[in-house]
């Protein structure tokens, strides 16, 4: 149901990456060059390294126990390149860009896709960055992409370019895959670093997802799992985007992170589903609106799994789940997209709670739920649930209880300062208080700051707004509008 197309891209020929910086911390924000950098010299920050990786916050790229902040804008020109992408890293040192510099061409989508996770176990996250609409060699007009995922290690003198994966690496050949337009990063076998997880809803049969770096292995590839895999025993169909959407929650309590997979297109209308893997113990947990413990009823594009987002929302120990069906309604029909959210409770992923919509009478077009994260931003130890309408161009906070989950009691909504076009809550993330950097005056101690994503703003150029605390207004965060700005997140 997006006002967007779908991003698309031309023969293209090794992925490369290059940086370049583009204004000092603070700095207004000039008209933006191309990336500049010769491959492959692609730090993100030009100072000496400061010592080792500390590793105290996520998203902390070097290491000096501050988070940072990775923004896509997936339809950014880069050297004439139409819509060829590119990714804003903010730093301490300041805003930088990423890009595939040489090699970008019209339409491979970089930074559609970001996930940022420590895959070496050296202290420092690293950042991955999808590119599902980038093609091997000649294709037909139209087709899909092929995909691929390029890594950038963190170090502490910032990113350098690390490992392109594609399915190549998983010994496939090159379909129209878009390998890397969902990512996730958790640890799935308790081994103190982090997996690299990449959707592929193109893979044929119904999608796929790929699993990088088990036992410590740095991101070697590992399973690629499928609706038809033995283990999961669901069938596929080519149309249902298996692998669309991805999150990581320990969801039964092992410590181990288990893999939430949306395929919004599936189900014997299309309402979509949601499969909760396991790829260690094999074993999958379906979850469609079908089933007695969740809410709603299956039609046609409800879009359900559309987002995820995992938390333990209830206190007890338990990661959960919130599922956005941003196409629901309540009448059977494609037109109006109200949209809807329900928590499922880890791990027998029945409902939490009530579902909600995003006014009381529902609203058209709203897509209340097309965007999902979770983080506290209260400071009371309990994640939130934050839901987008980017249809309304609003946002909203669902605070976290114990023994309960999500209520509306409490809740925030927070109303676009942008233009009617902005697509407002589109993309959203909460990043956790920095140890040791400095705080917002106006965020409560242990309390988040949470991200928002407008893509559709300045005429689709994007835009990304802050929010420090749950009452405070949006103020704008310091990227330039290149195409989709704001699209993903970090």
């Amino acid at each position: 149901m997006s006002i967007v197309p779908r991003l698309r891209s031309r023969p293209s020929g090794r992925l490369a990456a290059a940086v370049t910086m583009v204004t000092a911390a603070g700095a207004s924000a000039p008209s933006v060059p191309s990336p500049s950098f010769p491959v492959p010299v692609a730090a993100v920050s030009d100072r000496a390294p400061a010592g080792p990786c500390r590793g105290s916050a996520r998203t902390d790229f070097d290491g000096d126990g501050v988070p940072d902040q990775a923004i896509g804008a997936p339809y950014a020109n880069v050297r004439g390149r139409f819509r060829a992408g590119a990714v804003a890293v903010q730093m301490a040192s300041g805003l930088a860009w990423l890009s595939r510099e040489g090699a970008a061409r019209r339409g491979d989508g970089f930074g559609a896709a970001l996930a940022a996770g420590d895959f070496d176990r050296d202290g420092c996250d690293d950042l991955a960055v999808g590119v599902p609409d980038l093609a091997f060699g000649a294709r037909a007009p139209g087709a899909e992409g092929n995909g691929a995922v390029q890594v950038f290690r963190g170090t502490p003198s910032g990113l350098r370019p690390g490992p392109l994966l594609t399915v190549r690496t998983l010994r496939r050949p090159y379909g129209t895959d878009r390998f890397g337009a969902a990512l996730v990063a958790a640890d799935l076998d308790h081994d103190r670093d982090d997996e690299l997880v990449i959707g592929a809803p193109g893979l044929a049969g119904g999608g796929g997802v790929a699993v990088f770096g088990l036992h410590g292995r740095a991101l070697r590839p590992g399973p690629v799992v499928t609706q038809g895999t033995a283990w999961v025993g669901q069938r596929g169909a080519d149309t249902d985007g298996f692998g669309t959407v991805l999150a990581a929650g320990d969801f039964d309590g092992d410590e181990r992170a288990e893999i939430a997979v949306g395929a919004p297109d599936d189900g014997s209308r299309g309402a979509g589903t949601v499969t909760v893997l396991d790829p260690l113990e094999r074993s999958a947990n379906y979850v469609g609106q079908e089933e007695p413990d969740v809410d709603g009823t299956p039609e046609r594009a409800d879009g359900f799994g559309a987002a995820l987002a995992a938390a333990d929302f209830d206190g007890d120990g338990r990661d959960d789940l919130a599922v956005g069906a941003p196409g629901e309604d309540r009448e059977d029909s494609a037109a109006y997209a109200e949209g809807s959210v329900q928590v499922l409770a880890g791990p027998s992923m029945s409902r939490l709670g009530p579902s909600w919509t995003g006014r009381a009478r529902g609203g058209r077009f709203d897509r209340y739920g097309a965007a999902l994260a979770a983080g506290d931003l209260t400071g009371d130890g309990v994640p939130d649930l934050v839901v987008g309408a980017p249809g309304r161009n609003t946002v909203q906070i669902l605070r976290g209880a114990r023994g309960t989950g999500p209520t509306r009691r409490g809740a925030v909504t927070i109303a676009s300062p942008l233009d009617a076009s902005s697509r407002f809550g589109d993309a959203l993330t909460v990043h956790a208080p920095s140890r040791t950097g400095p705080r917002p005056a106006d965020a409560r101690a242990g309390a988040g700051t949470l991200l928002i994503g407008a893509p559709g703003a300045h005429g689709f150029g994007g835009a990304v707004l802050l929010v420090p605390a749950p009452t405070a207004r949006p103020t704008p965060f310091p990227v330039p509008p290149r195409g989709l700005t704001g699209l993903s997140l970090t």
